[in-house]
C-alpha cells in the first residue's frame, strides 16, 4: 500500500518537476528521470533486460568485432545493461529530444557509444508528427511539428563502422514490426541477431499481425527464435516450423493490453549453432539463478 502511495506521489510530482536520479544498474550507474518506470521494474525483476546483454556477450565471445545497434535507445539503459558484460561499440537511435539529452549524459561514460536522433522508417524524409513520453515510454501520435525519419542505410552513412552491426535491438513500443519491416535490405544482406519488442497488442494498433510479421523475418532468413516474457524470464525456444506453437505464443500474449509481452531474439538459419549455444546458456543461467 505505502509502495502504491509512494508511485502516486512521484506521478503527481513530476508533472510539476521531474530531476534526474542515480539509478544502479548491475556495476554501471545512470541517471534517470524521477518519472521513469526502470527504477520500479529492476526492484521488482532483477532480470529484466539482462537477457540482452547476455545475448550480446554470447554473440561477441563468438564472433569477434560485433558492434550493436540500438533502436528505441530511451535513456541509454540498454547500453548500461550491455556494458556489465561486453565493452562492444553501440550506436544508440532515438527520435525523442527528452531522452536524447539524458542517453547522451549517460552514455558519457563509456567509450565507443554513438547517438543518433531521428526516428528510423522505410524512407528519409521529414514527417509530421507529435512524440509523446509517459513514463519512461515515448509513443507516436499524428500531427505536431516536423521531425526527421531516416532510413537506417541512410542512418549508416553517418555511422559506417556499424554497416555490418551483427546485433539489432529494437524497443519502439509496437513499432518494432515496422521499423524492422523497413530494414528488410538490411536484414538479408547483414543476417543481424535480432532482439525485440513483440507485443500482438501494440502490433494490431499499429495496423500489422503479429503472424503475418514472423512469416516476413522467414522470408528474411530468420528460423530459430527465443521467447522471454517482458520482465526477462526465459519461456521457450522454437523454429518457424512449429506454427503451431508460434500461433500458441501469440495467442498467449494478445489481448494484455500492455501487462504482458514478449521480448523475442531471432536468428538466420546461418546462425544456427549460435542459437543452439545461446539456448543451452541461458537455461544453465536460469537454472543457476533459481537453484534447481
Amino acid at each position: 500500500m505505502l509502495q502504491g502511495l509512494k508511485r502516486r506521489f512521484i506521478k503527481i510530482f513530476s508533472r510539476v518537476y521531474d530531476p534526474l536520479v542515480s539509478l544502479k544498474i548491475g556495476n554501471q550507474t545512470i541517471k534517470i528521470p524521477l518519472s521513469h518506470d526502470l527504477r520500479e521494474i529492476i526492484k521488482l525483476y532483477p532480470e529484466y533486460n539482462f537477457n540482452l546483454a547476455r545475448i550480446v556477450k554470447y554473440v561477441s565471445a563468438q564472433i569477434p568485432g560485433v558492434t550493436v545497434i540500438d533502436i528505441g535507445a530511451n535513456i541509454g539503459d540498454s547500453v548500461a545493461f550491455i556494458k556489465n558484460y561486453s565493452d562492444v561499440p553501440i550506436l544508440c537511435i532515438d527520435g525523442d529530444e527528452k531522452y536524447m539529452k539524458v542517453l547522451s549524459g549517460n552514455t558519457a561514460q563509456f567509450k565507443n557509444v554513438y547517438s543518433c536522433k531521428t526516428l528510423v522508417g522505410a524512407e528519409t524524409k521529414e514527417v509530421n508528427l507529435k512524440l509523446r513520453s509517459e513514463k519512461g515510454t515515448a509513443y507516436i501520435e499524428e500531427g505536431g511539428k516536423a521531425v526527421s525519419m531516416r532510413s537506417l542505410e541512410n542512418i549508416l552513412l553517418d555511422f559506417p563502422d556499424f554497416k555490418n552491426s551483427k546485433i539489432i535491438k529494437s524497443d519502439t513500443d509496437g513499432f518494432d514490426t515496422i521499423i524492422l519491416r523497413s530494414c528488410v535490405n538490411y536484414l538479408k544482406n547483414v543476417k543481424p541477431v535480432l532482439f525485440f519488442e513483440f507485443d500482438p497488442h501494440l502490433i494490431k494498433k499499429n495496423n500489422d499481425d503479429a503472424f503475418e510479421f514472423i512469416k516476413f523475418l522467414e522470408e528474411c532468413g530468420y528460423h530459430y527464435f527465443i521467447f522471454y516474457v517482458n520482465i526477462g524470464d526465459y519461456l521457450v525456444s522454437c523454429t518457424y516450423e512449429q506454427k503451431d506453437l508460434l500461433s500458441q505464443l501469440i495467442h498467449y500474449f494478445s489481448g494484455r493490453e500492455l501487462d504482458l509481452f514478449a521480448d523475442v531474439c531471432a536468428f538466420t538459419k546461418d546462425d544456427k549453432q549460435i542459437f543452439e549455444d545461446i539456448v543451452e546458456k541461458e537455461l544453465n543461467h536460469f537454472r543457476e539463478v533459481r537453484n534447481y
